[in-house]
């Protein structure tokens, strides 16, 4: 689920034992012109693949990577 206000869009995604385990932090999507290129950079300085990437809609997709410290963090843009 998402909404929009003021021109930033929050997207709420429920716990889930699979996929964002209970207890987990909520997950930090950024905004990037490419999210193909921004994961592919990420994981060269070390961030490790989590889910994703998923279209979510007709040339948007998103993924989401953990940290070298073991956070989630997402990715959210044009495939």
């Amino acid at each position: 689920m998402s909404f929009e206000t003021h021109g930033v869009e929050l997207g709420i995604h429920p716990a889930d034992e699979q996929k964002n385990p209970v207890g987990g932090s909520p997950v930090v999507y950024w905004s990037v012109p490419s999210v193909a290129a921004a994961r592919e950079e990420l994981i060269k300085l070390g961030a490790t693949p989590h889910r994703g990437p998923l279209a979510v809609d007709p040339g948007r997709s998103v993924c989401q990577l953990l940290d070298p410290y073991g956070n989630i963090f997402g990715l959210d843009g044009p495939p």
